[in-house]
């Protein structure tokens, strides 16, 4: 059937967005396949009968496009990934969770595609709920998710000791844009975690506000894991760190960040230190990584809510 939506690609456009971060990601590596992305989309829409819609915005790990497939016009959503071990790891998640608290996965090749469950309206909770309302959401949904990893995935140990061993180094190749002792507790905090994490779990890796859609299946259902195998709070840490413009645009930024260290140690019953030193250490280093590719607003941004969480009450 025929595609629709995607006759133009302008600057900004979801393509592109989410080409211009592939090739930051994995560098020139990616261009082959990246050249390919239209033909494979001429090849999938074929091949599992598809009319596409116009693109989902505001992501850039996938190109996201929901279809309608066959003649009763099934809605699914199509989605494409560089097929580098997160999209394996991705798929075999979204298996694992069979639908539960989970979009549905339909089919996927292994080039880089999944087709999936729509979730309907597919609203998210950043447009559908306040902080603290989706909050709540949330947490009924990840604890949900969480239960024993099949085989294979990433632990977050291996993820968490990989960023340790390279922070030093990719703090001074960003020519030192925040200040160095940041780098030092981040560290130390990355490795006293890791040599003592509690229970592992399959994680989802990625439940902020703008991943738990409005369903008709179920009330809320998830989309978009990076999955790894470690404890809660590595994954509680994720909403932490949500909605950091409303934190920094609070009159009293820590403050609100302390209400949301509250409700959620609250809401899950986790340790509180340890949920604090996940959301420190993460924030580090995604500040590095924004610097690197130069989006140094984001950057900035993260840096600031890694000095507030650091100041947290335990």
């Amino acid at each position: 059937m025929a595609s629709r939506g995607l006759g133009s690609v302008t600057v900004g456009s979801p393509l592109e967005d989410f080409t211009g971060y592939t090739r930051a990601r994995i560098g020139a590596a990616a261009d082959e396949w990246l050249a390919r992305v239209p033909a494979f989309l001429r090849e999938l829409t074929a091949r599992w009968d598809l009319t596409l819609g116009d693109p989902f915005g505001g992501g850039v790990t996938g190109f996201t496009v929901p279809a309608e497939r066959g003649g009763r016009g099934e809605p699914v959503v199509l989605k494409l990934s560089y097929p580098d071990g997160w999209f394996a790891d991705e798929t075999r998640a979204i298996a694992a969770f069979d639908g539960e608290g989970m979009v549905r996965p339909i089919d996927h090749d292994a080039e880089g595609a999944q087709l999936m469950e729509r979730a309907f309206p597919g609203t998210s909770l950043l447009e559908e709920r306040g902080e603290f309302q989706g909050n709540e959401l949330a947490a009924q949904v990840l604890t949900r998710l969480w239960r024993t990893a099949p085989d294979g995935f990433v632990t977050v140990a291996a993820e968490a000791a990989r960023w340790a061993d390279s922070m030093l180094l990719r703090h001074v190749r960003a020519m030192a844009p925040f200040e160095r002792p940041l780098i030092d507790l981040a560290v130390e905090a990355l490795r006293d975690l890791v040599a003592t994490q509690g229970d592992a779990v399959l994680l989802h890796g990625d439940l902020h506000h703008r991943n738990v859609l409005a369903a008709e299946r179920e009330p809320w259902l998830a989309i978009g894991p990076k999955p790894l195998v470690g404890e809660r709070e590595f994954d509680i840490a994720v909403l932490m760190r949500d909605r950091r413009e409303d934190v920094l645009a609070d009159p009293d930024p820590h403050a609100r960040l302390q209400r949301r260290f509250d409700q959620l140690t609250e809401l899950f019953g986790c340790d509180r230190r340890r949920l604090r030193e996940w959301s420190f250490a993460i924030l580090v280093d995604y500040a590095l990584w924004d610097f690197e590719v130069n989006a140094r607003t984001a950057g900035s941004e993260e840096i600031q809510m890694a000095r507030l969480m650091r100041s947290l009450e335990l």
